[in-house]
């Protein structure tokens, strides 16, 4: 009896020992992040996510497999605080994070310097096989308002991605700190953002001090505040008013039906007049424009308020 049980045991063994010894393979994409067409000129950020997935064959029974997805600096590098995109004329500064909140970046184990990495753990689902996902947060951060519009990106290929992984058993440690990994593999994605031209405009209101018989000049100041994109001309108008008479002579009108004539000005001197466009270009910082208001002599109609609504057209 003692060959036959010896037989049996050795049958076994080669039954479950290949199974241990099969080879754990895993794959990974991580999809573009794309910031679209921004404009700029706000202060705050754009914020984006992408997507993580790993795929893992050949897992044992009652393991897992750890994934630590390192995302190094990229094609643009970074600027000690911030990941970098490159592009038109310059950079644009964006950030990857763990976190919904982007409160933790995401690096890479290689430079610390850059984030922290997240575990992604694969568990067995089916025929040795699993997968798994993970959101990965982006923002483009506000206040980069003297970029010039255009197209940027940063590339990450080659040595810029490292996702290490190897078989663990369920309930080990899911730290990625000072883990080696039996393999690697290196997705590529890019991130990429192409802000758009644009432009606002404020106008503080032209109000002329009460007077009474006009039988002289009656002067007032305001200001427009124009910002726009860097690099980007722009031509600003304004237009006759509301109660222009038929020779485009500007005018306010009182509540009996009456007007009161004025003029718009660039300078102080009243030499300059506000009837054709002032041409410009953007720096991505406000830029402020005077208007100087006139009302000349003329006669004097009934004693009241006197207004009138001027339109201000950007074409950039």
């Amino acid at each position: 009896m003692k060959p036959l049980i010896l037989a049996l045991l050795a049958a076994l063994a080669l039954l479950v020992m290949p199974g241990t010894a099969q080879a754990q393979t895993c794959s990974a994409t991580v999809s573009t992040i794309d910031f679209g067409s921004p404009l700029l000129l706000g202060s705050g950020p754009v914020d984006v996510t992408g997507t993580v997935s790993v795929t893992c064959t050949g897992i044992p029974l009652l393991s897992v497999v750890k994934v630590c997805p390192g995302i190094g600096a990229g094609s643009g590098g970074t600027d000690g605080s911030a990941r970098l995109m490159t592009g038109t004329a310059g950079t644009l500064r964006y950030q990857l994070y763990q976190d919904a909140a982007r409160s933790v970046a995401w690096g890479s184990l290689d430079n610390p310097t850059l984030g922290s990495v997240p575990a992604i753990i694969v568990s067995v689902a089916l025929n040795g096989a699993g997968s798994a996902t993970r959101t990965l947060y982006a923002r483009l951060f506000g206040g980069q308002t003297t970029v010039v519009p255009g197209s940027y990106r940063s590339s990450f290929i080659g040595n810029a991605t490292q996702f290490s992984y190897g078989v663990e058993l369920i309930g080990a440690s899911s730290n990625c700190t000072g883990f080696a990994g039996s393999a690697s593999i290196r997705p590529t994605f890019d991130v990429s953002a192409s802000p758009s031209r644009g432009c606002t405009v404020a106008a503080t209101p032209l109000s002329f001090p009460t007077t009474g018989v006009l039988s002289r000049p009656v002067t007032a100041q305001s200001a427009l505040t124009l910002t726009c994109t860097n690099q980007t001309a722009y031509a600003v108008r304004l237009d006759t008013g509301r109660n222009a008479d038929t020779s485009g002579v500007r005018r306010m009108r009182g509540a009996s039906g009456s007007f009161i004539a004025y003029g718009l000005f660039r300078d102080a001197a009243l030499s300059s007049s506000w009837d054709g466009a002032l041409q410009a270009t953007g720096t991505g910082l406000a830029q402020s424009q005077a208007i100087h208001g006139r009302v000349p002599p003329q006669p004097t109609p009934a004693p009241g308020l006197y207004s009138d609504t001027v339109v201000v057209t950007v074409t950039y």
